[in-house]
């Protein structure tokens, strides 16, 4: 068995075909990442702002920034500092006002992030 160094932030799965590998985390549905996500859409749109408009604010891709509003990408923090000043929301504002079913999912998640 092939044993494969990752970064701290990151899992790494090794398939049965060793030329493959699966990075956990960055990709996965983890519910603090669907989280953080869901509030990125509704400040958002709640703004009027479109994903065309702020991805080119961010200067990022649209298929990016809908990965992370869909949760299937993490935004980093020097990331969603850059959404929260462009939004005009507190940082924490991505954290706040969880139902008790999704803080218990973030609560049972593993951390991989």
């Amino acid at each position: 068995m092939t044993i494969l160094a990752t970064p701290i932030a990151e899992s790494v799965v090794e398939h049965r075909d060793h030329r493959k590998t699966t990075t956990i985390g960055e990709n996965s549905n983890n519910p603090i990442n669907m989280c953080v996500g869901s509030r990125l859409c509704i400040r958002r749109t709640a703004l009027g702002i479109s994903r065309q408009e702020l991805s080119k604010q961010l200067e990022i891709d649209q298929d990016n920034l809908n990965s992370y509003e869909t949760g299937t990408r993490r935004v980093g923090a020097n990331l969603l500092f850059r959404i929260a000043k462009l939004l005009d929301a507190p940082p924490d504002y991505f954290f706040r006002d969880y139902t008790e079913e999704e803080l218990e999912a973030c609560l049972r998640s593993r951390v991989e992030d």
